[in-house]
C-alpha cells in the first residue's frame, strides 16, 4: 500500500518521538474505525490530552511488533494500538492477528520486567469518539506515572542493540 511501507511507518514513529518522547502516547489507529473515531472526537470537540501522536494505518493488522517496539526504543511513554471491534474488521479478521501480536508483546514486556500497561489495545468504532478520548485520558494517567528509569530500561530492551 502506498504511504504505508515499513520505512514510512518507521519515519512517522521517529517523528512522533523526536521531542519529549517520554511524555508521548504513540497511537496506531486503523483507517476505517479507530482513526475515524479519533477524528469524530476532534470534530466533536471532545477534550483529551494533546500529547497523543496518531499514526494512521489501513488496518490494525498492519501494526507489526517492530513498530510498537520502535516507539518504545525511541522513548515513548506509552503505545496504543486501536482497531475495529473484533468481528467488524474491514480486512476480514486481521484484528485477531493484532490481538495475538499485542498479547505476545505484553508477555515479552513482562519477561523483561517492564510495565505492560504502557502498551494498550483498544477496539474503537468510527462512532466512538468518546471512547477514543476516554482511552487517551486513561493512558495519560499511565504516562504521568511512568518513571525516567522505566523509560530508559524500555529503550535499552527494545533498541536494536538490546535484542
Amino acid at each position: 500500500m502506498r504511504h504505508f511501507t515499513d520505512e514510512q511507518l518507521f519515519a512517522q514513529v521517529d517523528a512522533a518521538t523526536e521531542q519529549d518522547a517520554d511524555k508521548k502516547i504513540v497511537a496506531f489507529c486503523c483507517n476505517w474505525c479507530s482513526y475515524a473515531g479519533a477524528d469524530f472526537a476532534g470534530v466533536s470537540r471532545m477534550q483529551y490530552p494533546p500529547n497523543v501522536n496518531i499514526i494512521r494505518t489501513m488496518c490494525s493488522g498492519r501494526v507489526a511488533a517492530k513498530f510498537m517496539e520502535r516507539a518504545f526504543a525511541r522513548g515513548a511513554a506509552a503505545v496504543l494500538v486501536a482497531g475495529c471491534h473484533l468481528g467488524d474488521c474491514h480486512y476480514i479478521n486481521a484484528n485477531y492477528q493484532t490481538k495475538k501480536r499485542v498479547e505476545k508483546l505484553w508477555k515479552k514486556m513482562e519477561r523483561l520486567g517492564l510495565n505492560k500497561d504502557r502498551l494498550q489495545l483498544a477496539w474503537i468504532s468510527a462512532a466512538e469518539g468518546a471512547r477514543f478520548a476516554s482511552k487517551v485520558k486513561e493512558m495519560q494517567g499511565i504516562v504521568d506515572k511512568v518513571s525516567k528509569k522505566e523509560i530508559e530500561k524500555t529503550m535499552v530492551a527494545f533498541s536494536p542493540k538490546g535484542k
